[in-house]
């Protein structure tokens, strides 16, 4: 089913997507990479040259402005057609398996979903600004467009963060979130993987995690999206299905 519109809390429409079509549009992505690419897909994804190739995405590295108690991973410029990723946060992001990665294809996920890419040379009311003065700041408070400007001053503070108010809705969370997963998880090759090992064996996550480039907890959600193990959250026990999960726990009740 395609995307639906639905308003948010400023009273501007946004998309809606299914699960399932942001399935599909991952793998029609993934299949023009292939084109780009001359060859088949191999693990781990490049998730730069995706963006690149398929996105026209160009990756920068610079200092981003935070806010205290904030932080910011990374940014989409939409006019710069460009991600900014955060080099205050750089070095934390290569220690922890996967979350650059998985911060990139976020970010990809905001352009390919949610830029309406057909408005970005119209005029705006800021049209005769410098593109530098904006950027897209995602964070644990959340996507907000800013004048980094504002920052110089308290009263500019407070309005930003009364804009930081304005979080990633659920749906667009659970959106993007998907997309990067769908793009470095690719649907077919996580189930073909998956059925090649024991998902009820950590060791063999591990590996599976290694070898798409991701953390294991990103794996252990793809994994659990499509049924191919269950993760008792107690005991941290592996099972093969939720079936199989809720049939111990009858057994034992």
């Amino acid at each position: 089913m395609e995307e639906t519109p639905a308003g948010d809390s400023t009273g501007q429409e946004m998309k809606f997507y299914r699960n399932e079509r942001i399935e599909e549009i991952a793998e029609q992505r993934l299949r023009e990479f292939e084109g780009k690419l001359g060859s088949a897909l191999s693990l781990p994804i490049d998730i730069e040259l995706y963006g690149d190739l398929v996105l026209g995405l160009s990756m920068l590295w610079e200092n981003i402005d935070e806010l205290p108690g904030e932080e910011v991973l990374a940014g989409v410029r939409p006019a710069d057609r460009l991600i900014v990723m955060n080099e205050r946060r750089k070095l934390e992001m290569e220690q922890q398996a996967g979350r650059r990665r998985l911060t990139q294809g976020h970010e990809m996920g905001h352009w390919d979903l949610f830029v309406d890419i057909s408005k970005l040379d119209h005029p705006e009311l800021f049209a005769g600004s410098a593109p530098s003065m904006f950027a897209y700041r995602s964070s644990t408070g959340g996507q907000v467009q800013i004048m980094r400007t504002l920052l110089l001053c308290e009263a500019g503070r407070d309005i930003v963060r009364q804009i930081n108010a304005r979080a990633d809705t659920p749906d667009e969370a659970r959106s993007v979130n998907r997309y990067a997963a769908a793009i470095l998880m690719a649907r077919a090759i996580i189930v073909e993987e998956a059925r090649k090992i024991d998902c009820t064996q950590w060791r063999n996550l591990y590996r599976m995690a290694e070898r798409f480039g991701v953390s294991i907890s990103a794996l252990r959600v793809r994994l659990e999206q499509f049924n191919l193990v269950y993760v008792d959250q107690e005991n941290k026990k592996l099972y093969a299905s939720r079936e199989e999960a809720m049939g111990q726990a009858r057994l034992q009740f």
